[in-house]
């Protein structure tokens, strides 16, 4: 590349992000910019990484380069035309640097590196968790800080859509997700368009996958079965590979790119989580909405999903609770960094079939972790149960998603 291509797309893209700072991210005030520290905001396509970082640099009140690499123009950037980068940098007599979208350009962290060492601040984003771990455990062990992006929580969705909370709402919000661009043009094609993008550019393309049919067929499903115990064993046949090892790289290509997510049973010892059979879940309920080809997962099991996004925000260790006398189960089991524990179970309703189910599920995650509280968050009932001492609080899923992580 040539110095005045560089010079070119840093401008037009800075002409194509002025005045479109977007509404402001919760994430913003937990955005980790320190000395000597190069800031990494991972997660999925399209869940706004670039507009918080355009938030943070409006409010640095410093020179900023912002370059995103998502650019057709920068196809052909090398680890060479870092040099040029910098020139760019120094022109500009930029105080901080803005690297988007960097996990396929080779070298970056070497950049990175060099321009923590001239005293620079570094904000990079990335879609793809393995292709990042590798380069931040060689090249940038110990300067790193990260932090995780979601699409838009249901706090920020109502905020957005400008809605009032309340279960109209909440019924909205696990139609249409929180992809910000969805989420203001409510246009299918937008997810759809992330789907192919996220299975062909980042997996196919980037591992050399000869067949995008079966990742295509498994990753349809997982999305129509979130919330469930899943076995790639029993899956291999359904998407016709050959392999349960098949199955399970494919698994391990969709949480690099944070298409699902996965939790294990909870289980003392760290192997035995391991072997355990994993729960699956969505990045987003809209993108479940808008690919799932069956009937599909029902409402409790999105509104499942949206109470496990929630829990795993923090980033906390999230594990589900199964009782393997009585068969039990409690949904969610989050074990705090400050050694707390908190049982978490989800029921869209509770009725006359399935209260002693969902009760007991809790009482037994209760009497394992000797708890005295748990939550049961339903679409729309509030109460208060009392079973031998302890006490579970039935709420609301648009007051408990509101609310604080």
């Amino acid at each position: 590349m040539k110095i005045s291509d560089i010079r070119l797309v840093v401008d037009e893209q800075a002409a194509a992000r002025k005045g479109r700072l977007g509404q402001i991210r919760d994430a913003l005030v937990n955005l980790p910019v320190v000395d000597r520290f190069a800031t990494i905001v991972t997660g999925v396509r399209r869940a706004g990484k670039s507009t918080l970082l355009n938030q943070w640099a409006e409010d640095f009140g410093g020179r900023v380069v912002s370059i995103h690499f998502d650019d057709l123009r920068l196809a052909t950037f090398t680890t060479s035309d870092f040099l040029f980068l910098d020139e760019v940098v120094r022109e500009r007599q930029a105080e901080a640097v803005i690297l988007d979208e960097i996990q396929n350009v080779p070298g970056w962290e070497r950049y990175v590196t060099s321009a923590l060492d001239r005293g620079r601040k570094v904000l990079v984003t990335g879609s793809n968790a393995q292709m990042l771990s590798r380069e931040l455990g060689t090249r940038l062990t110990g300067r790193h800080l990260n932090l995780e992006l979601f699409p838009f929580s249901y706090g920020e969705f109502i905020r957005y859509a400008n809605r009032s909370a309340g279960f109209a709402s909440l019924k909205e919000h696990l139609e249409v997700g929180g992809f910000p661009a969805y989420v203001q043009t409510r246009r299918r094609e937008l997810l759809v368009e992330l789907f192919n993008d996220i299975l062909y550019r980042d997996i196919v393309v980037r591992y050399g996958l000869r067949d995008a049919a079966s990742i295509r067929m498994l990753a349809t499903y997982l999305l129509g079965h979130v919330g469930c115990r899943l076995a790639p064993s029993r899956l291999k046949d359904s998407i016709h590979v050959s392999s349960s090892g098949t199955v399970l790289d494919y698994f391990t290509y969709l949480e690099e790119t944070y298409l699902i997510q996965r939790i294990s049973q909870f289980a003392p010892s760290p192997k035995a989580r391991l072997s355990s059979q994993k729960k699956v879940y969505a990045c987003d309920t809209g993108l479940v909405s808008a690919i799932e080809l069956r009937d599909g997962a029902n409402l409790g099991h999105k509104l499942e999903n949206l109470v496990y996004l929630k829990l795993r925000r923090p980033d906390e260790v999230v594990s589900y609770y199964r009782h393997e006398t009585n068969d039990t189960e409690c949904d969610f089991i989050v074990e705090r960094r400050d050694g707390t524990v908190e049982a978490v179970q989800v029921a869209w309703e509770l009725t006359a079939e399935n209260e002693t189910r969902e009760v007991e599920g809790a009482v037994q995650a209760m009497a394992r972790f000797g708890l005295k509280e748990a939550v049961l968050v339903t679409a729309d009932q509030r109460d208060l149960i009392n079973r031998d001492g302890r006490l579970i609080r039935v709420v609301p899923a648009y007051d408990y998603l509101r609310d604080a992580c």
